[in-house]
């Protein structure tokens, strides 16, 4: 299965994106012993601007090829945002299986720096350039600025609040918690001491959304290696694994405080209590809330109480975002799929460092992505009974 996995995050990295892509790749091959001729397969992600802040790439993954100097067999890409690290594992698990190739990279990330230093942010790229549309209905959406999606996930925490009375301490107290947990990862950017206080005091960027419930976005990448070859890590399997794709504009949603994972979580029909940890994305605290929610861990309207009475810490009763999430660990390329399933890995192979769950051998990991919500991945990584 995964035979090897790498991180290498940067708040700006001063490389090129292809160097920094190269550092992550030969890290987990480092990690699985395979060098670069094992690799007959690619799955990969990209979005206009966050690869390289260039708005197109033609033919990317030939680029990405012709730089790595891998021949495959098989390649694809993956274009849902925060959802794709997940479902490219799923894919290369099957192609694998399928004889479709033997070893594949998975490859996530790019340079967020270059969008972030204009104050723009991935889902507002069209402001800075007309080469860029987000939805087929731009002339109708996109008539008023806005820092979409914070604008988009403020307007889910209000509705939230209005329907459920979930506070902006609730919001807090996750954000807290999960700082809790980097405090221990070598792999997080944020390790200070944090207080609901201070989080209601970081300046309101989109009300209700203070700065320290927002990710950061970052330069880094993720690569997973998925070969039929004999690993160093333990022998892992997809216990579980769902995908959703809504297509519904935000208007035409029953309700904006759902998301697909109600969907994607309901496919696989697991019973969350046989779960050691649950690694979810984690752009903005009530996307957390949302998703404690939809996959079933307390029923809808609940989550500011669970938040509040449960232990989610690495050593708590629901260890939740283990290793801090994005939140603390930034967002590399505006997509946060990279950092939980790195996480889980480290979890599930007992490496993570100073945050490690006790007797870790199922993970429950569930992505979001695309624009407005509309994609969710979940999957649940683990040794088979």
């Amino acid at each position: 299965m995964i035979s090897g996995f790498s991180s290498c995050v940067y708040k700006s990295y001063p490389g090129s994106t292809f160097e920094l892509m190269e550092e992550a790749v030969s890290k987990a091959l480092e990690m699985a012993n395979l060098s670069y001729n094992d690799v007959d397969g690619l799955l990969a992600t990209y979005l206009p601007g966050t690869f390289d802040e260039k708005v197109h790439l033609h033919f990317f993954t030939n680029q990405v090829r012709q730089y790595l100097g891998i021949k495959a067999r098989f390649i694809d890409t993956i274009d849902f945002g925060g959802a794709s690290a997940l479902a490219m594992v799923y894919r290369a698990y099957k192609a694998v299986k399928a004889g479709e190739a033997d070893t594949v990279l998975c490859i996530i990330g790019g340079k967020a720096s270059g969008i972030r230093s204009k104050g723009l942010t991935v889902d507002s790229l069209d402001r800075y350039t007309n080469d860029v549309s987000l939805t087929p209905f731009d002339d109708f959406y996109r008539i008023y600025g806005d820092m979409n999606p914070v604008s988009d996930y403020a307007l889910v925490a209000m509705r939230h609040a209005k329907l459920y009375g979930t506070s902006d301490e609730s919001r807090a107290e996750l954000a807290v918690k999960q700082r809790y947990n980097a405090k221990n990862n070598p792999y997080a950017l944020y390790k200070n001491d944090l207080s609901v206080k201070d989080v209601l005091s970081s300046p309101l960027i989109s009300e209700p959304l203070h700065l320290l419930e927002i990710v950061y976005p970052v330069d880094g990448f993720h690569c997973f290696v998925v070969s039929k070859r004999n690993s160093p890590l333990y022998k892992l399997d997809i216990l579980g694994y769902g995908e959703a794709h809504w297509q519904a504009m935000p208007p035409e949603l029953q309700d904006i405080v759902q998301t697909p994972a109600v969907e994607s979580s309901r496919e696989m029909a697991y019973d969350l209590s046989k779960v050691d940890a649950f690694e979810l994305y984690d752009s903005f605290t009530i996307t957390v809330m949302l998703q404690i929610e939809d996959i079933g861990l307390v029923e809808k309207g609940k989550v500011a109480k669970f938040v509040e009475d449960k232990d989610i810490s690495y050593k708590g009763e629901v260890p939740i975002n283990t290793g801090g999430g994005s939140l603390n660990c930034g967002q590399p390329a505006y997509m946060s799929g990279g950092i939980i399933l790195h996480e889980a890995l480290l979890q599930l192979n007992s490496m993570a460092q100073g945050h490690q769950v006790d007797g870790a051998k199922k993970i429950f990991l569930n992505g979001i992505g695309g624009w407005n919500r509309s994609h969710s991945v979940s999957l649940i990584l683990g040794v088979r009974e």
